[in-house]
């Protein structure tokens, strides 16, 4: 999770809290959107959830630090962030203990 944060906003840590909640929930409602219209499968929108959560819990938590988007572009070049369809559906059926229909 990447921000780009200035510390003269003045912004209180709670009001800052709420607003990335406020942003994730934003992006959890175009992900259903885009699952009804069937941009998204259902592992897609399965793990995106399961991200957004986890990126939640973070921020409630307090245990993160914002930065600044420029610092990830040389980031932008690893492979582990290839989506693999495969690899995720069996992560599914791991996770589900159930194969996929």
């Amino acid at each position: 999770m990447t921000e780009q944060y200035d510390d003269n906003q003045g912004e209180d840590r709670s009001e800052e809290q709420e607003r990335l909640a406020r942003e994730i929930a934003d992006e959890l409602a175009d992900a259903f959107v885009g699952y009804v219209r069937g941009d998204l499968d259902f592992a897609e929108l399965s793990f995106g959830v399961y991200d957004a959560l986890r990126d939640l819990d973070v921020i409630a938590s307090g245990e993160y630090e914002l930065t600044d988007d420029e610092d990830d572009e040389d980031d932008d070049d690893d492979d582990d962030d290839v989506y693999d369809d495969d690899e995720a559906v069996e992560e599914q059926e791991e996770l589900s203990q159930e194969p996929a229909t």
